[in-house]
C-alpha cells in the first residue's frame, strides 16, 4: 500500500465529507486522537428499486481493537443507513480477516445473497 502524504489525505477526506452520498465517521479519544473510522457510500439500485449502502471502510487502530469500538461503529453505520431508508447495507472483507468476519456475522451479515438463492456472494475487482 502506498504511503499518502498528509496533504493528499486531508484533501481526500474533505472531498468525502462534502459528498452528500457518503458518511464519514471518526471515533476519537477525549484528547481528539483518532481511534477508528467508518465510511459509507449510498447509491440507488435497480436491484432493490431504492437506496442501498456500502460500508467502504471500518477501521480501528490496533491498540483500540477488541474493546467493542468496531461493533459500536458498525451498529452506528447500520443505523445511518436505516435513517436514509436504505433497503440493504453491504460490505466486503478478506476471507482471512477472521475478526472482521466474526463481527459482521454477529451483526446479521451473511455471504449468502439475499436477492437470489444459491452460492456465496463474491467480490471481483480490476484495477484500472
Amino acid at each position: 500500500m502506498p504511503i499518502v502524504s498528509q496533504g493528499r489525505l486531508h484533501a481526500a477526506l474533505e472531498r468525502l465529507m462534502e459528498d452528500p452520498m457518503c458518511d464519514f465517521t471518526l471515533a476519537v479519544t477525549a484528547y481528539d486522537s483518532g481511534l477508528a473510522y467508518t465510511q459509507i457510500r449510498y447509491f440507488y439500485s435497480l436491484w432493490s428499486l431504492g437506496l442501498e449502502a456500502k460500508l467502504e471502510d471500518l477501521y480501528v487502530v490496533p491498540e483500540a481493537q477488541r474493546q467493542g469500538l468496531g461493533s459500536q461503529l458498525l451498529t452506528f453505520s447500520i443505523e445511518q443507513a436505516r435513517q436514509r431508508q436504505c433497503r440493504l447495507i453491504g460490505l466486503n472483507t478478506n476471507e482471512g480477516n477472521i475478526a472482521a468476519k466474526s463481527l459482521y456475522i454477529q451483526n446479521g451479515f451473511s455471504c449468502q445473497p439475499s436477492r437470489w438463492q444459491s452460492g456465496q456472494q463474491l467480490w471481483f475487482e480490476k484495477i484500472l
